[in-house]
């Protein structure tokens, strides 16, 4: 097993918390299913985080409010000029106590809603010809794509969305050397789901006549969820 870098050990505890943005996620769970180290290390994070994430409340002791209380209230009489210089010195403190207090059982704050998980998909080939991660926003219908690696020579790559079951059909022409973002089309986003497989085929300018491959696919990925 190849020993991580401090690099990779920092990555895999951001991967743990959930710092990373949706394509460096789906960069990351696309390593995670073929380095077994680091998906290793990726799990050792989570179990030291584990215990930080309990939410248990934690309601101050009875002997707290009830030192408080006979501190007020249990003075023996004295000069009244010394009893009156104590108890107020006795409330201030009481007072300081409670507020502390009142800071230490503030209420839990309620939950922050959800935001819908992206889909994501790692693409790629036996032969190592090309290889993509795609990350999906069903909210917005962005896609956000990061090629590794995608060598279609002198045609360009075209992207293929193909549900189970259903007929291919293209998301358009997309960028081979650089991230780049689509907005896919409304009509294709309802197959945008898990368990359906984005493609990748090398086409002439301007994309598929017709809309029909006319290449090989050269990489593939099923879209899943974090």
């Amino acid at each position: 097993m190849n020993r991580l870098s401090d690099d990779d050990i920092a990555l895999a505890g951001e991967v743990a918390l959930g710092l990373l943005s949706p394509a460096e996620q789906a960069a990351a769970s696309a390593r995670m299913a073929t380095d077994r180290a680091f998906a290793d290390e990726v799990a050792a994070w989570h179990e030291r985080l584990h215990p930080m994430a309990s939410d248990a409340d934690m309601p101050p002791p009875d002997a707290v409010w009830q030192g408080i209380q006979s501190q007020i209230f249990t003075q023996p009489q004295q000069d009244r000029g010394t009893a009156l210089w104590k108890r107020l010195t006795i409330l201030s403190t009481g007072i300081a106590a409670v507020l502390a207090l009142m800071l230490f059982i503030q209420p839990t704050p309620p939950p922050v809603p959800t935001l819908t998980a992206p889909l994501i998909a790692a693409l790629g080939s036996v032969e190592g010809r090309a290889a993509m991660t795609a990350s999906y926003d069903r909210t917005t219908g962005e896609l956000t794509l990061t090629p590794v690696s995608v060598e279609t020579g002198t045609l360009y790559p075209e992207l293929w969305i193909i549900p189970e079951g259903g007929t291919a059909a293209s998301l358009g022409i997309v960028r081979g050397d650089v991230p780049s973002r689509i907005f896919v089309n409304p009509k294709h986003r309802a197959v945008m789901a898990k368990g359906a497989t984005l493609a990748i085929t090398p086409e002439p300018f301007g994309g598929a006549p017709g809309g029909k491959a006319t290449g090989p696919i050269l990489a593939s990925g099923t879209i899943t969820t974090i």
